[in-house]
C-alpha cells in the first residue's frame, strides 16, 4: 500500500494479527466512502482490468467499451493492433463510443468531434472559426490494452508491467483444468449491481465454506471438501480449483445434474 492509502487506516500489528487469525477487517473498511475512494484510486486504477473477449476485437474497427476504476475506456482494433483510450471526448467530456461493435471512426455523439482509430482528432465542426485551434492538440488519451490468451485487459498507467507479467500463470491453471482456451466462444454478458462493498462480495465468493449449503447443485458436481477444494494465492491473483466428484461422473448423485463427463475435470475460478 502507498503512504496515501494508509493514512487514517489502522495497520497496527494487532490488526494484522487478527487477519492472520481469520478475523474480518474492521467494519469501517466496508462502510467508509473515503476508504472506497482510496481503493478505487490505488487498487483498481493501478491494476489490469478485464474489458472483453479478444474474439470481439478481430477485425479493423472492432471495439469494446467498459470501465477501469470508474474511468470510461474503449479498446479498438486498428492497423497496428489493439489500442486503448480513455473513452472521453476532449471537448465536453462526453463518452465517445457506446457498447461494442465496429466503426470506421470514433465520433462523439454530442458535438461530433471525430477521432480516427489511432485516437487522433480529425474533424471538429466550426474549428476553422477558432483562432490557433490545432487538431493535433486534442487526441484521445491513450491507455494500455493487451491480450492474455482470449482475454483483453486495460491499464490506465502507460508504464505498468505487462498483463503477461502480472497474470500469465492463469492460462496454465485454466488449461490444467481441461479447458481449451482457443475453443472458447462468448455466450452472453450480463451486468448487475449489488448493494454491498466489493470486498464483501469477493470474500464470500473466494471461500467455498458456503457451497455445500448455498449451492447444492455445485456441491453435487464438485468436491468442495477443504482438503480437496484448493484456494491458492499467486501474487496478484488467486485461483480456486475443485475436482469433479466420482459420484457425479457415475451418475450416482443425489441431485439431478447435467452430464459432467468430458475433458474438463475441474471447477476453476480466478480472482
Amino acid at each position: 500500500m502507498t503512504q496515501l492509502m494508509t493514512q487514517d487506516i489502522d495497520l497496527s500489528g494487532s490488526l494484522l494479527a487478527a487477519l492472520d487469525r481469520g478475523e474480518s477487517l474492521p467494519a469501517r473498511w466496508y462502510t467508509d466512502p473515503s476508504i472506497t475512494e482510496r481503493e478505487i484510486t490505488h487498487v483498481f486504477r493501478k491494476s489490469w482490468n478485464y474489458i472483453g473477449p479478444l474474439s470481439q476485437l478481430t477485425a479493423p474497427g472492432d471495439y469494446v467499451t467498459g470501465y477501469a476504476g470508474g474511468v470510461p475506456v474503449v479498446v479498438v482494433r486498428n492497423d497496428r493492433g489493439l489500442a486503448g483510450f480513455v473513452n472521453v471526448c476532449r471537448h465536453r467530456r462526453h463518452e465517445v463510443m457506446k457498447g461494442r461493435g465496429n466503426a470506421k471512426v470514433m465520433q462523439c455523439g454530442y458535438h461530433a468531434w471525430t477521432y480516427d482509430l489511432a485516437g487522433s482528432l480529425k474533424r471538429v465542426p466550426r474549428s476553422a472559426a477558432e483562432p490557433d485551434f490545432s487538431l493535433g492538440d486534442f487526441p484521445l488519451l491513450p491507455i494500455r490494452a493487451e491480450a492474455l490468451g482470449p482475454f483483453v485487459f486495460v491499464h490506465l498507467e502507460r508504464d505498468a508491467p505487462s498483463v503477461e507479467a502480472c497474470y500469465g500463470p492463469i492460462l496454465d491453471i485454466i488449461a490444467n483444468s481441461g479447458v481449451v482456451l482457443d475453443k472458447l466462444v462468448p455466450h452472453n454478458r450480463e451486468e448487475w449491481r449489488s448493494q454491498a462493498n466489493w470486498k464483501t462480495m469477493l470474500e464470500n465468493y473466494l471461500e467455498c465454506y458456503h457451497c455445500a449449503v448455498a449451492h447444492p447443485g455445485f456441491n453435487a458436481a464438485i468436491d468442495v471438501r477443504p482438503d480437496v477444494y484448493k484456494l491458492t494465492a499467486h501474487g496478484l491473483f488467486s485461483s480456486q480449483t475443485g475436482q469433479v466428484r466420482s459420484t457425479a461422473l457415475q451418475g450416482k448423485s443425489k441431485i439431478a445434474l447435467y452430464d459432467v463427463a468430458g475433458d474438463v475435470a475441474q471447477s476453476c475460478g480466478r480472482t
